[in-house]
């Protein structure tokens, strides 16, 4: 069952406009850590959505 109504073409947008509005408040080192931390939790979260149901 899909209750997802998020578009693709919004996502993207929503992202873009996200990144471009914290690159403009922190420095180049505080945005490598954080862009490391949301690519681990985003890694994080599919290794659990594909083995949901099988742990």
């Amino acid at each position: 069952m899909d209750s997802n109504n998020c578009s693709g073409i919004n996502l993207i947008g929503l992202s873009s406009s996200l990144a471009i509005l914290i690159g403009e408040q922190f420095d180049a080192d505080d945005l490598a850590i954080l862009a490391a931390f949301v690519t681990s939790l985003g890694d994080n979260l599919a290794l659990l959505a594909a083995t949901k149901g099988n742990l």
